[in-house]
């Protein structure tokens, strides 16, 4: 009978195994797969809807907007898939840590040739018994994990945001720089035009053409640098995209109030300073590393107590049959100091390092509002420099269309113009990245179609657990 208990438990315990099943990598499937992806995805607009149920019901849009393209981001970004299959990797552990531990079991023979019972046949188990605060604190352990791989994947989240708006930007500053320099092209073109003919009838020397010359020389090399640069910031803005540059040809993207974020008031800036302070991702990540840290120590005082071990059995001793059940104990005779002393330093060390994390977070915070303030201040003074040579050239036109100004005047008015505006640009483009800086340093969006992502950005975690 009892053979037979341990036929039937053994037959039981391997029929609930769970089997495995392959699932071999395929690169070149993959390779093709990601190669082929675009913004026009039937699967990538229900994905969007999901984040952003506000999105427009015309599929594809013909302009697209930073909510919009932060919302693929977060759906289609490899980075932030490895990050889901992190959180998932964590909670697998959950399971881990809630399992009791499994027994020892051991099989015993003998044979004696002499006995008239020659036979022994023997069965025992070891059984470790933890204590119910040693598997409160494993689990503990295994969730705050969790809770830190889930902080990470927000953290993530947040970094591709940031790159995903500075490539925009610079994709927005190129386009506009590029604008401004084929129109002065055009200009210079006429200037050269209008001083071959001064230089022609003698009115001019031949250094004053060489001077326009140069100078369209340096327009083309700046605008063979802009594409450069516009290439880099699509490349760019489709790697945190998830998609493959080629995904952003033909792409209408528009950033209406790029170069001029609004200002924000003192209350919002208050909110958002002290919710960087108190709960941005990655100071959420300090405080969940020492929470784990405060648990390991808990459980490194539990370990310098003995553990129950059971070892119940059947033994066949040559014709006799006996039960012998065995208790014995871990004995942690140097109670356990070595681990409780590091345990201790970690937690220290742990907490140490989420005031650090607080200190800078507070440091960058200021540093970003003040380079902010004075970007709006030189942007500023560009726009008055712009409306003073605005009207130096509204004078140069009139002047000309009276007959008391010539048309090279006229022209070097028109260029000088243009050249404050490219001016313009680039201390927009600099108001715009202190911007992006600060909303970095925050981790918040402060104006902009985000605002109404950040409000589901619990969202962001689908499918890797609440």
């Amino acid at each position: 009978m009892w053979r037979y208990c341990a036929v039937i438990s053994l037959v039981g315990t391997f029929a609930g195994c769970v089997q495995y099943h392959a699932a071999p990598l395929e690169p070149e499937h993959s390779a093709d797969e990601f190669a082929a992806r675009r913004l026009t995805e039937v699967q990538l607009r229900d994905e969007i809807l999901r984040l952003m149920p506000q999105t427009a019901a015309a599929w594809p849009p013909r302009e697209w907007d930073r909510g919009e393209l932060l919302a693929v981001a977060l759906t289609q970004n490899p980075q932030l898939a490895v990050a889901r299959a992190q959180v998932g990797a964590a909670r697998s552990h959950e399971i881990t840590a809630a399992e009791a531990p499994n027994p020892d079991l051991i099989l015993q023979s003998e044979y004696a040739r002499h006995d008239s019972h020659p036979w022994l046949y023997g069965v025992s188990l070891n059984w470790l018994l933890r204590s119910s605060e040693r598997r409160r604190l494993d689990r503990d352990i295994a969730r705050l994990d969790t809770g830190n791989a889930r902080l990470q994947l927000m953290d993530q989240a947040w970094a591709v945001r940031s790159a995903l708006a500075a490539a925009l930007s610079d994709w927005e500053s190129g386009r506009r720089s590029l604008s401004l320099l084929a129109r002065l092209a055009v200009a210079q073109d006429r200037l050269i035009a209008v001083e071959e003919r001064r230089v022609h009838a003698g009115e001019d020397a031949p250094s004053e053409l060489l001077t326009s010359e140069r100078a369209r020389i340096q327009i083309e090399q700046q605008e063979a640098e802009l594409r450069e640069q516009v290439g880099a910031a699509q490349a760019a803005a489709a790697r945190a995209l998830g998609m493959p540059p080629q995904a952003l040809d033909g792409v209408t993207f528009v950033w209406p109030d790029w170069g001029e974020p609004p200002p924000v008031d003192e209350d919002t800036r208050r909110e958002t300073r002290d919710q960087a302070l108190l709960s941005r991702a990655d100071l959420g990540q300090a405080m969940v590393t020492y929470a784990a840290a405060e648990a390991k120590l808990q459980l490194s005082v539990a370990r310098q107590y003995p553990q129950l071990v059971l070892s119940p059995g059947y033994y066949w001793d040559h014709g006799i049959a006996k039960f012998p059940f065995d208790v014995g104990f871990t004995l942690p005779l140097n109670r356990n100091k070595g681990e409780i002393a590091e345990a201790r330093a970690g937690r220290e060390l742990a907490g140490q390092r989420m005031l650090a994390l607080q200190a800078d977070i507070y440091g960058a915070i200021v540093a970003a509002e003040r380079a902010e303030h004075i970007a709006r201040a030189s942007a500023d003074a560009a726009e008055r420099q712009l409306e003073a040579v605005l009207r130096q050239k509204r004078t140069a036109d009139l002047g000309f269309s009276l007959g008391a100004a010539d048309a090279e005047d006229q022209v070097v008015a028109e260029i000088l113009a243009m050249r404050a505006e490219l001016d313009v640009v680039q201390m927009r483009a600099q108001l715009q990245n202190s911007r992006n800086n600060l909303e970095d340093v925050l981790h918040a969006p402060l104006s902009g179609p985000e605002l109404a992502l950040a409000k589901s950005m619990s969202s962001i975690v689908a499918g890797a657990g609440s």
